[in-house]
């Protein structure tokens, strides 16, 4: 009871108007601060994935420049989070969540510093990142995903702090530092712990157990790995707390400025990575690539695949519509709004099915499991998969999770898989392959911890047999039940696929319906490639997530579909499911894909240096 209190008081000092800020930091930590406008030679502008260009302005909950570290005496660039200090602040704020154009200018900042060669400090103080239209127009996700990437990339050195709340991708996007500090009394979390209360216990009343179950307190990021070193913060409420925070918060990035000095950066990059690929790390070896057929199961009858129809109400339907029907109606919420409208057509279920499970008439898709993905991607009986039985369980001891054991022995007769990615090779028209796809029946395609070691593993086979990677994203996000390991996944699946870039072998990545949160800004909008199915749900959160984060305000559905993101430059192609294999196979017979394989120069050659090499 008194460690429940406990965590319950740091969370609230956590989110108190009255803690230290981002503001408090510039003219006494740092002097003679350039907010980015003012810096010759800013760009604050990018070319998202199809090309089309985005420029930045101002987000008030951001403050972004250069200044002068009095710690050290040199000049830095600064990126740093604001949550609001005042009832009056929360609507200038923004509540405290980051806009598109927050993220847009960390990213141009992170490039400026690099370019100049400036020692890079960020400062993390967020519920979470704008999961509304505007930022959505301004690909919110993508910019996250990219922010992660150039932070383990960066040819600069870095310095982060969790100052106040690291709510889920919107800190993790600025938090990758070679060296990653926390007060004592912040917390980082995956999710709000109201959020998580209403979700996982279904209460507005259980945040204390929701607390239990996040594990957001520095103490549990510096075991995990997620920081480095905590530093001590004053007792809040005191007329010092605010001045003798500031005295340790110097010191203490005073002293990792000049550790990080000892140091050249690729040193400290490749530090970073090992210290990413270690969160969520399991007990087990690394596999002897031994390939199990999955599709074995063909060969059995079919009353052993997966939940049955009640033969009654099944005989009653073919009764009264002369075959087993099916209709593509809208869904709804819990108050009756349109999520997702259908076109009210009737079909028989064999030619829902037939048609890979979308509507024949509307092009509208089901969510399918990575069975349904594997039959109608890849060649029959071609599938083998990479460590089928490697799950949550095989995770080091040391992480210590929330028990949901059973939630998953629910799902042993769901599905085959023992988590949420399953990960093989296999072939496409005889083209060698390796493949990660999400599977949609095991808790929702949600990232566990084990996530980004699958996604290690199958990154490993594809550089060490030189395959192309096909990735196949049906997830709502970062698992909550295991906290910010989980969360940390992003970041472990980005550095994956980073490597498989740095092998010179492409990624084609798929955003099957849904495509939401921390799976929609990591690794899936890293692809070389990137095709989204048609009218899929593609967003930054799930309807259900952001109402209950946000006091119950609601996201317009049409900017949560896969077409909104294709007119906002977020992908390459929206296709419908029967067109995706016969499109993924044109691209693996492109001439100049092909000779990338095996020269390792896919990424060496210039955008648009394909165009004419076709098979």
């Amino acid at each position: 009871m008194a460690s429940t209190a406990k965590i319950l008081k740091a969370h609230e000092e956590a989110k108190s108007f009255d803690r230290i800020k981002s503001k408090h930091l510039i003219g006494t930590l740092f002097t003679d601060f350039t907010p980015w406008d003012k810096l010759y030679g800013f760009r604050n502008f990018i070319h998202a994935p199809s090309g089309k260009k985005i420029e930045f302005v101002n987000d008030s909950a951001l403050i972004a420049g250069t200044a002068v570290f009095k710690g050290t005496g040199e000049e830095v660039a600064i990126i740093a989070q604001q949550t609001p200090s005042s009832e009056k602040e929360r609507t200038k704020l923004n509540y405290g969540m980051i806009k598109a154009d927050g993220y847009g200018l960390s990213l141009c900042m992170m490039e400026y510093a690099e370019q100049n060669r400036l020692k890079l400090y960020t400062f993390i103080d967020t519920v979470g990142g704008d999961p509304y239209e505007y930022s959505a127009e301004k690909l919110q996700s993508w910019l996250i995903s990219y922010c992660q990437s150039k932070m383990i990339s960066l040819k600069t050195k870095t310095i982060t702090t969790v100052l106040g709340l690291g709510g889920s991708g919107g800190a993790i996007a600025i938090q990758l530092g070679h060296r990653r500090l926390m007060l004592s009394r912040a917390e980082y979390s995956v999710i709000t712990a109201e959020g998580c209360s209403a979700i996982l216990f279904r209460s507005a009343d259980k945040v204390g157990e929701a607390l239990e179950v996040l594990q957001p307190t520095a103490t549990h990021m510096k075991r995990y790995g997620v920081i480095d070193d905590i530093v001590k913060e004053a007792p809040l409420g005191r007329d010092s707390y605010i001045p003798s925070t500031l005295k340790n918060l110097q010191a203490s990035l005073t002293a990792a400025s000049k550790e990080v000095d000892r140091f050249d950066v690729r040193h400290l990059r490749n530090e970073l990575r090992r210290k990413i690929e270690r969160c969520g790390r399991t007990k087990k070896q690394r596999p002897i690539y031994e390939g199990i057929a999955k599709k074995i199961k063909a060969w059995l009858p079919h009353y052993f695949s997966g939940k049955k129809e009640n033969p009654d109400i099944s005989e009653m339907q073919i009764a009264i519509y002369g075959a087993e029907p099916h209709f593509c109606n809208d869904e709804k919420d819990g108050q009756g709004k349109i999520i997702r409208p259908g076109c009210k057509k009737q079909m028989t279920k064999e030619d829902l099915h037939a048609n890979n499970s979308s509507c024949p008439y509307c092009g509208r898709p089901e969510a399918l499991s990575s069975d349904d993905y594997l039959d109608f991607l890849l060649d029959d009986t071609s599938f083998h998969e990479i460590e089928p039985k490697l799950s949550i369980e095989d995770v080091d001891p040391v992480y210590k999770f929330f028990n949901y054991s059973s939630s998953i022995k629910k799902l042993a007769g769901k599905t085959d898989s023992k988590d949420s990615l399953v990960t093989g090779y296999g072939t496409m028209f005889g083209i060698p392959i390796a493949v990660a796809v999400c599977d949609f029946r095991f808790m929702g395609g949600s990232m566990s911890a084990v996530f980004g070691e699958k996604m290690n593993i199958v990154v490993d086979y594809a550089i060490e047999h030189r395959l192309p990677l096909l990735t196949i994203t049906v997830s709502g996000g970062a698992r909550m039940q295991e906290g910010t390991v989980a969360l940390y996944q992003m970041a472990k699946t980005i550095s994956a696929i980073m490597r498989l870039r740095e092998s010179g072998l492409p990624n084609i990545s798929i955003l099957g319906h849904p495509t939401t949160g921390g799976a929609l800004a990591s690794y899936s909008v890293q692809g070389d490639f990137i095709i989204a199915e048609k009218k899929a749900t593609i967003a930054f959160a799930g309807d259900r997530v952001v109402k209950l984060t946000s006091g119950g305000r609601g996201v317009d559905p049409e900017i949560m579909t896969s077409e909104f993101y294709e007119k906002n430059g977020g992908v390459h192609l929206v296709l419908e499911r029967s067109q995706i294999k016969p499109a993924i196979s044109g691209l693996l017979k492109f001439r100049g894909f092909r000779n990338s394989l095996d020269t390792g120069s896919f990424h060496q050659r210039p955008a648009g240096a394909y165009k004419d090499d076709w098979l």
